[in-house]
């Protein structure tokens, strides 16, 4: 199999196995496997500025010092799972997340729709790094601020399509739930093929009180398969929930 394809809080040698789970009110039960492209007949607003949204107070930076405190419920590379025995994780950049959107689906930054600071994490793996994960944590200013983020978020993954310009034979899966010990967790996975080239994302949402967490990873290859309950991303949001906790 293929090695492997790069946080807000708000993403290889040979793979084996995968199973997908979700949570929370924006999007149905992983029960329900609705066809790609299908839109629900309600969604939540999609504005990139909530009417309770407050300013930042000072610009992102992007140096390791001075960070906001979401830091704390980063994983290590250590902690973040791996996509295969063989190949582990490489801890790259932590940095106050920028205006670039995260994960393949996003169309804003966190800070955009609502948060007043997110940290951000890199990570890499593979012979040649081309495997990538990240995790974004941000810090919202109320917890209704934190699931109309949520909501927004799941608006764009139903939207994921009009995202993979050039692409063919493209598989957006439906979010799924992640049990955990506390808040609420889900997942979902993308697959298409550009170049001739399979890639896949993965991304992962937990939502606990103020705080939300976003996870990625990204790989090439030619399938994704794990037994179920080890999804990698599945353990991530594992994870992070008892970070967050």
């Amino acid at each position: 199999m293929a090695g492997v394809a790069a946080t807000a809080v708000v993403l290889g040698g040979a793979l084996a196995g995968c199973s997908v789970s979700r949570d929370e009110e924006p999007e149905p039960q992983g029960s329900s496997e609705p066809a790609d492209g299908d839109e629900p007949t309600e969604e939540p607003s999609e504005s990139p500025t909530p009417s309770a949204e407050p300013t930042p107070s000072a610009s992102p930076t992007t140096t390791t010092t001075a960070l906001p405190e979401p830091q704390s419920a980063l994983l290590t590379a250590g902690e973040m799972p791996q996509l295969n025995d063989s190949s582990p994780w490489a801890e790259g950049r932590t940095t106050a997340q920028g205006a670039d959107p995260f994960g393949l689906c996003q169309q804003f930054d966190l800070l955009s729709i609502g948060a007043t600071s997110a940290v951000e994490r890199t990570f890499t793996s593979g012979p040649s790094a081309k495997d990538t994960a990240g995790q974004v944590v941000a810090e919202f200013p109320d917890a209704q601020n934190a699931v109309r983020a949520s909501k927004v978020i799941a608006a764009w993954h139903r939207r994921c399509r009009g995202q993979l310009k050039g692409a063919t034979d493209i598989s957006v899966r439906p979010i799924t739930d992640v049990a955990v010990a506390s808040g609420t967790g889900w997942w979902y996975l993308v697959s298409f093929e550009r170049g001739g080239v399979g890639h896949f994302h993965a991304l992962g949402m937990v939502l606990s009180g103020t705080r939300m967490s976003l996870i990625r990873m990204d790989h090439d290859g030619q399938d994704h398969n794990y037994p179920a309950g080890k999804d990698p991303m599945q353990l991530a949001v594992k994870a992070v929930s008892a970070r967050l906790g």
